[in-house]
């Protein structure tokens, strides 16, 4: 019997990501979905996977790994370690999956990463069967650990990501994994890439052997919005960040981006982070479509060639800029830096020269400094 593709499906990215990979490499063969949920978000990826009609099944369960109580993750750890000691922990990651689907089923399976406890287990089984990473963002270009580094001596997801890598479970925290060497990556900017423990490296998004008009049909499947907005008609596109991440007092700098943005556009896309909270207010002269969260920034690259991309703050979603051709504006708030270094919140601003770091290293001349 001809065997079928698994793809894990956590959120909007990981899905674009693996609808992309369908319409460059999978096409031939029939797919199934396991959809999970991933931190805040829940399973309902499932809805978007049945809209996509390229999936037989769609499996979906509510287990979050990270949610446990306690005792329940102690207890699946000390069944890890054992597993490890007696060399049977490719059995315990087949008996981890068989939760969800029948791997008989199955000769390839797709994830986005290497760091979760059932996107791990499907990367411990790549001697077994054909297994593709997808690209996770902007850590997937850092370096990997072998060790704890002294400042996070106290962190016990670090010790839970070192033993696990250790064990060659999963990879929380971005430890060395060796069971990547038996599995293919798949990245926007290969060159760029650290880490290179895998057995080959691809590039995201090639345009080569991408059926382009299926990939546009199932997009527009799933993300019905996208069939009605005119681009033509669109002056600029807005993609925001939770700027509580970085100071205490917002309004201030929503204030600067709602003066700059009316003074210069009179229709814009407004594309917000998934948790921002922010309201912005333009002006009556200035026209605003507001993007569901649901639909990832990469979904909208394809129809943007030409258009002003202003980005507050840098964003992992630069990366892709090369592979579509995109060119933007990084909008840097003056003194945001300087008020984050002396404020307690959760994120760190960039300084001018490390903003101007990331551009040279991932968008060479794509994109220009803003400074309001």
């Amino acid at each position: 019997m001809l065997k079928k593709g698994l793809a894990v499906i956590y959120d909007p990215h990981n899905l674009y990501q693996f609808v992309w990979y369908y319409c460059n490499k999978g096409k031939q063969k029939k797919w199934d979905a396991l959809c999970l949920p991933n931190g805040y978000k829940g399973e309902y990826m499932h809805s978007f996977c049945e809209d996509a009609n390229i999936f037989e099944k769609i499996y979906k369960d509510d287990t979050d790994f990270s949610a446990l109580p306690s005792v329940k993750k102690f207890k699946l750890f000390l069944q890890m370690v054992l597993y490890f000691v007696i060399g049977r922990r490719a059995s315990l990651c087949r008996k981890i999956l068989k939760k969800y689907v029948d791997l008989c089923d199955y000769n390839e399976l797709v994830v986005i990463a290497d760091v979760g406890i059932v996107s791990g287990a499907c990367v411990a089984l790549g001697k077994e069967m054909d297994v593709v990473i997808l690209e996770d963002g902007i850590n997937d270009y850092g370096e990997r650990l072998s060790i704890i580094p002294k400042s996070k001596w106290k962190s016990s997801y670090a010790w839970q990501g070192f033993f696990l890598s250790i064990m060659g479970y999963c990879s929380p925290g971005w430890f060395k994994l060796k069971t990547d060497k038996h599995c293919i990556k798949y990245c926007s900017q290969p060159s760029k890439m650290q880490y290179r423990n895998y057995k080959e490296i691809r590039l995201l998004y090639s345009d080569e052997g991408t059926d382009h008009r299926l990939l546009d049909q199932i997009i527009r499947r799933i993300y019905h919005a996208i069939n009605n907005y005119d681009f033509n008609s669109i002056n600029a596109v807005i993609m925001t960040r939770p700027l509580d991440d970085l100071v205490v007092d917002i309004e201030k700098y929503v204030q600067r981006l709602n003066a700059y943005v009316s003074d210069k556009y009179k229709t814009v896309l407004l594309k917000k982070h998934p948790r921002e909270l922010s309201s912005y207010d333009f002006g009556s002269s200035t026209m605003v479509i507001e993007v569901d969260n649901a639909l990832p920034a990469e979904a909208l690259f394809p129809y943007l060639k030409g258009k002003d991309i202003l980005i507050v703050t840098t964003s992992s979603i630069l990366i892709y800029f090369e592979s579509y051709n995109l060119h933007g504006k990084i909008i840097v708030f003056d003194g945001m830096y300087e008020e984050n270094v002396n404020s307690n919140v959760a994120g760190r601003a960039l300084s001018t020269e490390e903003v101007k770091e990331f551009l040279e290293k991932f968008c060479g001349n794509r994109c220009e400094l803003i400074h309001i």
